[in-house]
């Protein structure tokens, strides 16, 4: 037996144990169509759109089919994000179905791959076991195994982040060719998974034109690098472009965002990191990464100031950016953790190795424990709108997790003769999100019931108090209300980790 395929053998313990720690993430997660974070529906319906594209007939007339199927299924938005995690999830949704357990599963097996890189990046620096205890501590933080658990863009932009740190300490080691077309292909693949991964693009290029290796590539090499990064990167490149103004209002100007240099905007993200992450593996952090400053007089591996260059460049771009969540930094916490691991271990390997089986197992247990958060409901109503909705007609949503409703009654497959059409599309104007701006278009009932006749609205589901303060909506409440036109037949309690105005759907049909 060779080499490589023993030392390949002596990891498949560590990939099974990965491998069962995604596997119990992904059976405690919730995949009944209660998506809780508000556009997990949009990015889980991006992919079933590219599965109904290619296996529907889009491929015959594109523009034509994405347009129909946008007036009947508008909760996509594959334009405004980078598609790579949709395409990837077309063959499992080709394969067994479109529904939010498959689309779940994708994100899962990104985390799974996360994983492994982390494994695999550690091993160089440390004992097999201990790098198999980072990996799964990291893997089971509350941040992690939160979003590890959401249809989102997060974890899997973060899995390709982490096989670009694994492909560029290859070459760092050895110099070659290969590994830098790797490094450049994976980076490519994590922008076009999520653009905001392009702030690791500067620290990966400064790594692989200026850190000493045994070997340079020949220059044919370096343009190949370079131009395989860039057409995997133009398309999130193009996005943003054709959305600079909502991208430059989320970068700079965001409402209720503490000032660029004010102290509250520069430790915004490190106040967040206990609640991330929790105190156990915050402490371990801090102790983690003064034993690194401790041992910086011996130098650090090439691996450590990787760890060190993207953790520092991730909370850089993301403290700049105006827009902030606690998720948005996510990618620094697997390279902050794995460096503060590694100077544990290089002082003190046996202590080093003790906290980290104390913490992984902690934060295995707490992750076990923890009740993913849920939003309940929206699949009843979308089966109660089927029901009462002629062949051939529509069904308007008018609710905030409107994407949810329209998710359900395409996943469910049975009836694909009804269109779905949007409240906020139709009656007021919202720029991507109401903080960005929302305008009326003032319409009178009249307008709205030619609006509805137009549409062929035959049903109509209803979030109580959904943009009541807007007139336009004031008015539709008032039609739907009086009882000319419609009837109530049904309404849906929402339930879970909903917002407090969101307390129902009401469904009327159409008399």
């Amino acid at each position: 037996m060779s080499q490589a395929r023993v030392a390949g053998l002596g990891h498949a313990p560590a990939i099974v144990a990965l491998a069962a720690m995604t596997l119990a993430l992904f059976m405690t997660t919730p995949t009944g169509g209660d998506f809780w974070w508000y556009d997990a529906s949009r990015h889980a319906m991006n992919g079933i759109f590219l599965r109904d594209f290619l296996m529907e007939g889009g491929l015959l007339h594109p523009l034509r089919f994405a347009r129909e199927y946008y007036q009947q299924y508008p909760a996509i938005n594959i334009g405004f994000y980078p598609p790579f995690m949709y395409i990837a999830s077309v063959p499992f949704l080709a394969v067994f179905g479109a529904s939010h357990a498959v689309s779940q599963s994708v994100v899962a097996l990104h985390a799974m791959l996360a994983g492994v890189m982390i494994y695999l990046i550690c091993q160089r620096m440390m004992d097999r076991w201990s790098a198999l205890l980072v990996a799964l501590a990291i893997l089971a933080l509350p941040d992690m195994a939160l979003w590890a658990r959401q249809v989102q863009l997060d974890v899997p932009a973060l899995a390709l982040l982490l096989c670009t740190a694994w492909a560029l300490i290859h070459y760092l080691h050895t110099g070659s060719g290969r590994w830098l077309l790797v490094t450049a292909a994976f980076m490519g693949l994590a922008m076009l998974t999520r653009v905001q991964t392009g702030y690791a693009v500067p620290v990966v290029g400064l790594f692989a034109l200026f850190h000493r290796t045994p070997q340079r590539p020949p220059l044919r090499t370096w343009l190949a690098a370079a131009l395989l990064f860039l057409v995997l990167a133009l398309p999130s490149v193009g996005s943003v472009f054709y959305f600079s103004k909502v991208t430059g209002n989320l970068a700079g100007a965001m409402p209720d965002m503490p000032a660029l240099w004010s102290w509250n905007n520069w430790t915004w993200y490190a106040r967040a990191l206990p609640q991330q992450i929790g105190w156990p593996a915050t402490w371990f952090i801090i102790a983690g990464l003064l034993a690194t400053v401790a041992t910086l007089r011996s130098g650090m591996p090439p691996a450590a100031r990787v760890f060190a260059a993207f953790a520092l460049s991730s909370w850089l771009f993301f403290t700049i950016v105006s827009n902030k969540e606690a998720r948005f930094n996510l990618p620094s916490i697997p390279f902050t953790f794995m460096l503060a691991a590694y100077g544990m271990v290089r002082v003190q390997a046996l202590l080093g190795r003790l906290l980290l089986l104390a913490l992984a197992g902690w934060a295995v247990y707490q992750a076990m424990l923890f009740q993913v958060p849920v939003a309940q409901g929206y699949r009843e109503a979308a089966g109660l709108a089927q029901a009462h909705t002629p062949p051939g007609e529509n069904v308007l949503i008018s609710a905030h997790r409107d994407g949810s409703v329209i998710f359900n009654m395409r996943a469910d497959g049975k009836r694909r003769d009804i269109g779905t059409r949007r409240a906020d599309k139709l009656f007021v104007e919202i720029n991507i999100m109401r903080q960005l701006g929302i305008r009326d278009r003032e319409l009178s009932q009249d307008a709205i019931l030619k609006i509805l006749n137009d549409q062929k609205i035959a049903v109509v589901v209803a979030q109580t108090g959904y943009l009541a303060d807007q007139p336009s909506m004031q008015q539709f409440q008032r039609l739907l209300d009086n009882g000319g036109m419609f009837s109530i037949v049904g309404r849906v309690p929402l339930r879970g980790d909903v917002r407090k105005d969101e307390r129902e759907l009401v469904v009327y049909a159409r008399k």
